[in-house]
């Protein structure tokens, strides 16, 4: 996935949440985390992070979000509008920076 992509992804979830744009959205605590392609998970508890490095994001292999029933159809509606590959489990969606067997959210 390219690097516009994944900075559509912060701005979303980063600035809506942290600049209060969406006001559903700024109550509500969206957990994450990545893995990159050497294997080392990271997860943190603001979206500060995952834009802190946002020029280069080639190392991502995905991003998983926590989905609970206050945020779940606010996160899908979210990636959907910026069409993202990926996969939605129960409790989690994953955004996947290489895979192309996957469809798109």
């Amino acid at each position: 996935m390219n690097n516009t992509k994944w900075i559509e992804i912060f701005k979303a979830f980063y600035y809506d949440v942290e600049c209060s744009e969406n006001p559903t959205l700024s109550k509500i605590h969206i957990q994450w985390e990545t893995k990159s392609t050497s294997g080392y998970i990271y997860n943190d508890s603001t979206w500060t992070h995952f834009g802190v490095s946002m020029e280069d994001n080639k190392e991502i292999e995905w991003l998983k979000i926590y989905l609970t029933p206050k945020n779940k159809q606010i996160v899908l509606d979210i990636l959907r509008k910026i069409h993202v590959p990926g996969e939605v489990t129960e409790d989690a969606v994953f955004v996947y920076g290489y895979r192309t067997d996957v469809d798109y959210i």
